[in-house]
């Protein structure tokens, strides 16, 4: 039996992805590794099938035309027959310890959704940062939303930190966007719905490196890509009329994380600090207002979103800065 269906989304990764797959190997014949080559250029593709060639009961390699992350895990879902469903970016890898910790929980646990910890790792001289859950989620036992405690404001559940239950996924229809960056966003997102249980792991289980010119969360790229999450961020808060959660904690987690994703989208956009951005900021407010009027009125004006959303040049100078200033406070990405 497959545990763990671990995704691996390639897309001219030569230089690193050897140490992504070779951490994952350590699951041996508990786990598959599916690797997808997203029509790279390099030699991505012939280390994915030399991998798939010396463990051809472990490794999976497809090979696909272009279509960007979130068609790398729309097309690892079609193939996974793991009953978790882990999504390791190719610059990433995941720490030996605590994937032995991992693989003695899936063996005996059948929770809807895994969390454990995961660690910012740099290239640019900055300490570690480690994101632990502790304080929200019961350690080591399966618990439900009413068991949880408050999340602290920098503690938001992310791709590093979750592992669904594929039958989860697969009820949820996920559908990610082509060409589309920050999709991992409705993949936290949308699973949420279906989740009852929970089993929490104080792990410090994958280690997300942050220090690439051309990541996603550089912020030339936030700039570049804004349009992107905007898309994202109006994907996932018109999913769901939030009244419809009948479980209030769990609701109140989906609020949370719609209040955070249209602030990351304000925020993004004024970046630029065009009048086109402003224009872009303005717009996704109105389309929440236009197909979600529930969402809207109880984030609008009472949120952190509410906060970055101030009107004119004052308002752009004061939410650009205070980015700024909490990115170097907190190190956050």
């Amino acid at each position: 039996m497959k545990y763990i269906s671990f995704v691996v989304p390639c897309y001219n990764s030569e230089a690193y992805m050897k140490k992504c797959i070779d951490s994952l190997l350590l699951g041996k014949e508990d786990v598959e590794i599916i690797i997808i080559d997203d029509g790279s250029t390099d030699k991505t593709g012939k280390i994915a099938d030399q991998y798939a060639q010396d463990y051809p009961t472990i490794v999976k390699a497809i090979h696909q035309k272009n279509g960007g992350h979130g068609e790398g895990i729309n097309v690892g879902l079609k193939h996974a027959l793991g009953k978790y469903f882990k999504v390791v970016d190719s610059d990433d890898w995941v720490d030996k310890k605590a994937y032995k910790e991992v693989l003695k929980a899936v063996r005996s646990t059948d929770a809807d959704l895994i969390v454990t910890n995961y660690v910012y790792t740099y290239t640019d001289g900055r300490k570690n940062q480690r994101i632990s859950f502790a304080n929200v989620f019961k350690t080591g036992s399966i618990c439900t939303w009413d068991d949880i405690h408050h999340f602290k404001p920098t503690q938001y559940l992310s791709l590093h930190s979750m592992m669904y239950k594929k039958e989860v996924l697969d009820k949820t229809k996920i559908k990610l966007p082509k060409h589309t960056f920050y999709e991992d966003n409705l993949f936290i997102y949308l699973p949420l719905k279906n989740t009852k249980t929970i089993y929490y792991l104080d792990v410090d289980f994958y280690q997300y490196y942050i220090g690439r010119a051309d990541q996603s969360v550089n912020e030339t790229q936030l700039i570049k890509r804004s349009s992107h999450q905007v898309l994202v961020t109006k994907l996932a808060c018109n999913a769901y009329d939030l009244e419809q959660i009948e479980n209030p904690k769990l609701r109140k987690v989906m609020k949370r994380e719609c209040v955070f994703l249209m602030t990351i989208g304000v925020v993004f956009s004024r970046l630029g600090e065009t009048k086109e951005s402003e224009a872009q900021y303005l717009e996704l407010w109105r389309s929440i207002k236009e197909e979600n009027p529930q969402l809207y009125r109880k984030i609008r004006y009472a949120s952190l979103a509410t906060w970055v959303s101030f009107p004119t040049p004052v308002g752009r100078f004061l939410c650009v800065k205070g980015y700024r200033f909490a990115h170097r406070l907190v190190k956050f990405n």
